[in-house]
């Protein structure tokens, strides 16, 4: 049997742990040697078993992995291994890299130059808004965006690196014709556009929960380092932060209110040890390799100079909004002593401009221009 063929038969076993597929492959070489081996020598290999080796025959007799790699060339997904020279490097030199990358869109050498953000799916508009600004920093700055697909931050992170211009590449916990959640499918398409959709799943997996910690090794065995925007303590981007510090990547955390669960995970990291950030020249400085990226050419101006064209009305509330924390029409009259009907209108217009934002229970933030 050809050596892809054998892979994606181990694959689709799904019965073998990332450490347990390494193990396997040194013990006989090669995943062709793999599948032609008896099983009872399959099961003395250390995180394999017997199960495995059954469920690896049973693939191999009903042609499943055959049928497999016919669906991956029809839909244009390519399968990367491990000896290939368009693997990532760094995911290469971690303990336990998968044999076998599905892939939509393209891995690049420019890739090698990569960050991850992670963080919770039930985000807040703070974390979402500062997830969004420091991929879009990286984005300009020619650093590829890692991040997971979920809801929420990584989300949040994948969208602003697209409209910064640069690469993102979503590591999925499902199979790559399954994507999970589902409506991020659309999503993936366009994503694989700016960079690549990746997993190490077979094609129709469902997103399981015991895949994602699994996922995770792959999010921060990809990257240089690993941003941790808002997380509760029970959230899997505290495993990716785990997963980064054992493979020797560097962990950054940007914290957040001190009474939200959702501050308590990047805490909980700074406290231990990761870099605390709260702009992304922090991320910079922590990686010896990265601080001497390029500045962004922006114009110079002043953190209140309200864009122009504005209204007297509309600049006074855009200089009073602020761009996390949402402020109330009552709150808004009282900073700036404009009634009512005024500050609803002018909220309004501004508005319309995309200078300014409605939120959940009639709050509003500050936009940039």
């Amino acid at each position: 049997m050809h050596e892809l063929e054998a892979k994606v038969a181990l694959a689709l076993t799904q019965k073998f742990t990332p450490l347990g597929m390494t193990n396997l492959l040194k013990r006989f070489g090669s995943a062709s040697a793999v599948v032609s081996a008896p099983k009872a020598e399959i099961s003395k290999v250390p995180k394999a078993n017997k199960q495995g080796a059954d469920a690896l025959a049973e693939v191999i007799r009903k042609g499943e992995h055959l049928r497999e790699l016919e669906e991956c060339e029809k839909h244009g997904i390519r399968l990367l291994q491990l000896e290939d020279p368009g693997y990532p490097q760094l995911l290469k030199r971690i303990d336990d890299p998968p044999p076998l990358l599905y892939v939509r869109g393209e891995i690049t050498g420019d890739d090698d130059l990569s960050l991850a953000i992670v963080g919770g799916r039930s985000a807040s508009y703070y974390g979402t808004a500062q997830a969004a600004r420091f991929a879009r920093d990286f984005a300009i700055r020619r650093v590829t965006v890692v991040s997971g697909l979920a809801r929420g931050i990584d989300t949040a992170a994948h969208r602003a690196a697209i409209e910064g211009g640069g690469r993102t590449i979503a590591v999925v916990g499902s199979g790559l014709l399954d994507v999970y959640p589902p409506e991020n499918q659309q999503f993936a398409l366009e994503l694989a556009e700016h960079g690549a959709v990746i997993g190490e799943f077979p094609l129709h997996t469902p997103g399981r929960a015991r895949n994602f910690p699994q996922r995770n090794r792959i999010i921060s065995g990809l990257s240089l380092g690993v941003l941790v925007v808002e997380a509760t303590r029970r959230s899997g981007s505290l495993i990716t932060a785990r997963m980064a510090v054992e493979q020797g990547r560097e962990v950054f955390a940007l914290p957040g209110k001190v009474d939200s669960d959702l501050s308590q995970g990047p805490h909980d990291l700074i406290r231990e040890g990761a870099h605390l950030v709260a702009e992304p020249a922090h991320v910079y400085e922590g990686l010896e390799m990265l601080k001497l990226l390029p500045e962004e050419k922006a114009p110079d101006k002043r953190a209140d100079a309200a864009p122009q064209g504005m209204s007297p009305t509309e600049s006074a509330l855009w200089k009073v909004l602020q761009p996390s924390d949402g402020l109330t029409v009552d709150e808004l009259m009282g900073k700036t002593g404009m009634a009512a009907a005024q500050v609803t209108s002018g909220l309004l217009t501004l508005e319309m401009k995309r200078l300014a934002k409605a939120l959940p229970g009639k709050r509003y933030v500050r936009l940039e221009a």
